[in-house]
């Protein structure tokens, strides 16, 4: 997997706004417990200024919390606290 990731960090240069590689390395990241090179993998994105889809955002946030977004911060209904 070394190898790959290798591969994909130089095809990251390349291609810096590519979020499917990149995603691929913070995959590799959390799963060498590398939660500090997840975070600038995800900071270091050159799309500042555009929102992320929430498919990717959701994704995102259960690979460096271990939990899915949408339960991270679920509210109750009725009383709209969480």
């Amino acid at each position: 997997m070394k190898e790959e990731a290798a591969s994909l960090y130089e095809e990251l240069s390349r291609s810096p706004e590519d979020w499917s590689v990149r995603l691929r390395l913070i995959e590799y990241a959390v799963s060498e417990a590398d939660f500090e090179e997840a975070r600038r993998l995800v900071r270091t994105s050159p799309d500042e200024d555009n929102f992320l889809p929430s498919e990717l955002q959701d994704r995102i946030h259960a690979l460096l919390t271990g939990a899915p977004r949408q339960e991270s911060f679920e509210m109750d209904d009725e009383s709209g606290e969480s």
